[in-house]
């Protein structure tokens, strides 16, 4: 009978405590706020690379120089930030949230291919039949407004730099779906 107390006791405690680390996203949807390691986003965000800087023949010196200031070249630079930020958000949204119910089936993916049979999104890369694409679609466009990612990133450590060239991506009006 001490078995079965102990383990009711413990179950309780556990519930509670999980119950304690569930936060309501500005979305509504439960969730457990994870911190990313740091090493993880490093991992994912190293991997977009920035453009090589062009050269221009300088007549002065009648040699190529780098030309760092090349308009291509910098919306280039910014084009990879960028990417570099969506990367790292990506990484914080799959690894930063555990949601605390199963993904609703209301028809928010349908939803998201409607949006992309606009023009308005691609989600060519994704299988909707796949349950780790499912579960990383749904934290990213449905479950997580940019008030979340705010506290998600922070955990994880990232910049405000970087929230900032992400957050153009995510929907502006909270009510979780994309504009």
């Amino acid at each position: 009978m001490e078995k079965q107390k102990s383990a009711a006791v413990q179950v309780a405690r556990e519930k509670a405590t999980d119950e304690e680390k569930t936060t309501i996203l500005s979305t509504g949807v439960r969730a457990i706020l994870v911190p990313v390691a740091a090493s993880l986003i490093q991992a994912v965000t190293s991997k977009i690379k920035d453009p090589e800087i062009p050269n221009w023949h300088d007549p002065d010196k009648d040699r190529e120089v780098p030309n760092p200031n090349d308009p291509t070249y910098l919306k280039q630079i910014q084009e990879a930030a960028e990417a570099r930020a969506m990367a790292a958000v990506d990484a914080s949204v799959m690894f930063g949230i555990e949601l605390v119910d199963d993904i609703p089936d209301n028809g928010w993916d349908k939803k998201l291919k409607y949006l992309e049979r606009l023009g308005h999104l691609d989600l060519t890369e994704f299988d909707f039949k796949d349950e780790l694409d499912r579960d990383f679609l749904y934290k990213r466009y449905i479950a997580v407004g940019s008030d979340d990612l705010v506290k998600i990133a922070r955990m994880g450590g990232l910049q405000e730099e970087d929230l900032d060239a992400a957050d153009a991506s995510f929907p502006s009006n909270e009510s979780g779906i994309p504009d």
